[in-house]
Formats: structure tokens, C-alpha cells, sequence
């Protein structure tokens, strides 16, 4: 809610709706403007359905769109608690409005809307690429709205804490023709920064100064933007945070509302300024080793190598790793593939797919569903060194005679390890010789055989 109190303004934000979608009946909604673009199937439109720029005391019958009184985009989010699915309409139309998003006069007594997208909120499903949703980057509003019954302290109602990247907007100017993972979809503007774009509020003394004389609630959102940070979902206001405008019960009734003077009197003393924007592009620093056998198991450094829901390549050059185990967002653990000579190791965040429904270069990683592959540098360079073999194994004159090579020619160390024990670690192996490969990469080992030593196991470790 606003600060006014006759309940004749709009409703602050955009509002959302909750039905029990096993017994609500579904209605079939008319789709204007993107129907190829739509999930179109009935919604469980609830009776008493609240709409994006409707009255605080009941329903703008006015319509969608941009003249006076008119309710804007007309936002109509309803979420399926039986199901967990979100029903989500770009530019709403009830049956009694009087126009629709476009200006057409509203005559046949259905609804309509100009977009219409369902979110099972089970999966990590998104949009096709190219594809819009009721919000332009081809993303779900309701995930990206800042709730109250999230946002509110504990002692108030709410739950402390809100655990998600918030949903925001930015001039056309601003804006570029390109979309960044997870968004899926482009407006015809000039700007700079895609639609997805993730931007984050700074953790320095000055940001957190202006954040702890705020009141409580604005602190709670402050909080998230700066641990989980903003999403540019569409083109509208400069830094518009986008927040519901109330927390709805299992009836749909109000539950909870925000203290707007709080809300607004804190944030807005947060600046353009106050934000970084972030590349969550993967970057190697370095390797655990700069060579190695195929086979060998390699540790790589670096950031941004969480967050692809799953799908984190990695190449020694053009090959590709068997499946990596991410660590956590700096550390991945790798077994080297077969190759040969000296590659870069990068990092692929996300999937190539084609985007087929817009122009070349639409998707600024080119395309990648994802955030792009890590660029090359010196610190990512890995040098394959063939496999020893050991050629020889016998027993002569008491000895234990063992023979073989590098496969690489001159040079490299090489060690011999024993032990009575195949499982031990290999540190608890006990090193028999530490020697070197000859001019030609060959090496010989003998070891004389005593009633000591009877049952030995030998190992070769090229150092």
C-alpha cells in the first residue's frame, strides 16, 4: 500500500494472488498480442482476482494500458498453492474492463491479455530462447518480487529475511538489445546492459552506514541486494525495485502489508552509485598443476563457477572433461581427458543452444544458456605429459629388476615407492629412489631381495 489512505489510489507494486488450484475453476483467457509466445491454457482466475494498478478499496475497472485512470501493464500473477505453479498475464483484461492493452474497445465479456506464462516453480525450467513472459526479459515476476510476508522483521509477521535476487527496471536508454542467462528475450533499445543483467549493492562502509540508520524493514531488503542482488527484468523506471504490494492467505485475504513509510523514507537513500554490475562470466586463475598425465586429477581456482543449475563444462582445449565436480564457486575438481601438447583449460557456464527467433548475437554470450565461458590467459595453460610405461618386470641374481620410460624423452624426475599394503596412502609408502629419466626418457631400478622385503608392492611416480 501507498501512503494515502482514501483508497482511491493504486496499489503500490504489483500484486499477487493465491488459489487452491484442485478445486478453483480455470478459465480460458483470449491472448492479444504474443500468442505465439504463450503458455495458453486455462488459469485459475480466482473471483476476487487483484490486478496490477488496481484501486486500494477494489478493481480499476478502467483497463489496461497507459492513459489516465488506465492500470499500465496490468500485471495478473496468481500462484497455485495445490501445485505450486505460477499463472502469470502481461497486460490482464477482465471480462467487465473497457478496453484491452491495446485501446481495443472491450466488448465480447471475456477476459483477455496480451501475454500469458505458466512457471512450475518444481522444475528449473525457463523460457525458450527469444521467447518473452509477462515480463520482457523472458523471466517470472512473482519470484522476483520482494514480499512482505518475506520482508517484514519475525516480530511482525514476516520471516526475518529475503533469500532471493530481486526483480527491477531500468529507462530504455540504458537498456541493450540483448539478453544474459537466465532472461531469454530482447526489447528494440540502445543502451548497454542486457535484460538479465545482475547488479548488486555494495558491502562497504558507506553502504552499510546508510543501511543501518534505516528502519527495519527497508534493512531486511537492503540486506538482499546486497547478498543476493536485483535482475533487470524490463524497461521502466531508474532503479525500480519491484515489491508486492501485500502478502495474500490461503483465502486470498490480506495478510501482511509493507510499512511503506519505512520502506520508502530507507531505500531511497540508496543511489545508482551504491551498485556494481556483475559478471558472473567463469575466470581461472590458476591450476593445481600446470602438467600432467591423462588421467591425473587437477584442481582448478578461480570464481563464478556455481550458479549454471548444473550445467559447468570443462576443456582442455577443445576436448571435454568427464564431469566435473564443483567444489563450490572457486574450486572445481577435474580428471584431466586425453590430449596432447600444451591447452588452455576453460570453463563453459551453461548450454549452447540456438536462438532462433532473433537476430545473430542476440544473446550476449553468443549464443550460451548460461554465463558464457571463461576468457583464456596464462594462468589456464596445461601441458599434457605422455604416460610412463614400465616396460620390464623380473627377478635375476637376487635383485628386482624393474625397467621402462617417460614417453617423453630427456628429462623429468621419477620416483620408486614400496609397500606391503596396497591400500595404504600413498604417503605412508615408503620411497626406495628418487632419480631422473636418462637423455633417451628410459629408467632402470634394482632393488636386491631379502627376507625383508619378500611381498613388496612397487609403484612408479613420475614427479
Amino acid at each position: 500500500m501507498d501512503s494515502h489512505t482514501d483508497g482511491t489510489s493504486p496499489l503500490y507494486g504489483i500484486p499477487f494472488n493465491v488459489v487452491h488450484g484442485n478445486s478453483t475453476a480455470k478459465i480460458s483467457v483470449i491472448i492479444d498480442d504474443y500468442p505465439d509466445q504463450s503458455d495458453i491454457v486455462p488459469a485459475p482466475i480466482p473471483t476476487n482476482a487483484v490486478i496490477e494498478g488496481d484501486f486500494e478499496n477494489g478493481p480499476n475497472t478502467n483497463g489496461p494500458g497507459y492513459n489516465v485512470n488506465q492500470r499500465g501493464d496490468s500485471h495478473l500473477l496468481i500462484w497455485d498453492e495445490d501445485n505450486n505453479i505460477g499463472y502469470e498475464l502481461y497486460g490482464a483484461c477482465r471480462p467487465t474492463d473497457t478496453n484491452t492493452i491495446d485501446e481495443t474497445p472491450h466488448t465480447d465479456g471475456k477476459w483477455h491479455a496480451a501475454q500469458e506464462s505458466v512457471w512450475n516453480y518444481n522444475t528449473n525450467d525457463f523460457r525458450p530462447l527469444g521467447y518473452t513472459s509477462a515480463d520482457a526479459a523472458g523471466l517470472p515476476i512473482l519470484a522476483g518480487l520482494a514480499r512482505p510476508d518475506e520482508g517484514l522483521p519475525v516480530s511482525q509477521g514476516g520471516q526475518g529475511g529475503i533469500y532471493h535476487a530481486l526483480r527491477m527496471t531500468l529507462p530504455g536508454s540504458i537498456v541493450s538489445r540483448q539478453y544474459i542467462y537466465p532472461a531469454s528475450h530482447i526489447v528494440s533499445e540502445a543502451g548497454q546492459l542486457p535484460l538479465g543483467s545482475r547488479l548488486r549493492l555494495q558491502n562497504n562502509s558507506t553502504v552499510n552506514s546508510l543501511i543501518a540508520a534505516m528502519g527495519p524493514e527497508s534493512q531486511i531488503v537492503a540486506h538482499a541486494m546486497q547478498q543476493y542482488g536485483l535482475i533487470l527484468a524490463d524497461v521502466g523506471s531508474a532503479m525500480y525495485v519491484t515489491g508486492a504490494s501485500a502478502a495474500q492467505n490461503a483465502t486470498n485475504g490480506i495478510s501482511l502489508v509493507w510499512n511503506m513509510n519505512d520502506i520508502l523514507a530507507g531505500l531511497e537513500q540508496l543511489r545508482a552509485s551504491n551498485f556494481d554490475v556483475v559478471n558472473l562470466t567463469p575466470v581461472v586463475t590458476n591450476l593445481s598443476q600446470s602438467a600432467g598425465a591423462s588421467g591425473t586429477t587437477l584442481t582448478i581456482n578461480g570464481y563464478n563457477f556455481s550458479g549454471a543449475a548444473g550445467h559447468l563444462f570443462v576443456f582442455f582445449g577443445t576436448n571435454a572433461a568427464p564431469a566435473p565436480t564443483v567444489l563450490g564457486d572457486s574450486q572445481i575438481s577435474v580428471t584431466v581427458p586425453a590430449s596432447s601438447g600444451t591447452v588452455n583449460v576453460t570453463i563453459q557456464s551453461g548450454l549452447y543452444e540456438p536462438d532462433t527467433n532473433d537476430s545473430p548475437g542476440a544473446n550476449v554470450n553468443g549464443p550460451i544458456f548460461g554465463y558464457g565461458t571463461s576468457p583464456t590467459n596464462a594462468a589456464d595453460q596445461f601441458t599434457f605429459v605422455a604416460q610412463p610405461k614400465i616396460l620390464r618386470v623380473f627377478a635375476k641374481g637376487g635383485n628386482f629388476i624393474m625397467s621402462g620410460t617417460n614417453n617423453s624423452g630427456a628429462g623429468g624426475a621419477y620416483q620408486v615407492l614400496a609397500s606391503t599394503n596396497l591400500l595404504l596412502p600413498l604417503t605412508n609408502w615408503m620411497v626406495l629412489t628418487s632419480n631422473a629419466f636418462d637423455g633417451s626418457g628410459n629408467f632402470a631400478f634394482t632393488n636386491a631381495i631379502s627376507s625383508t622385503n619378500i611381498g613388496l608392492f612397487y609403484l612408479l611416480r613420475v614427479q
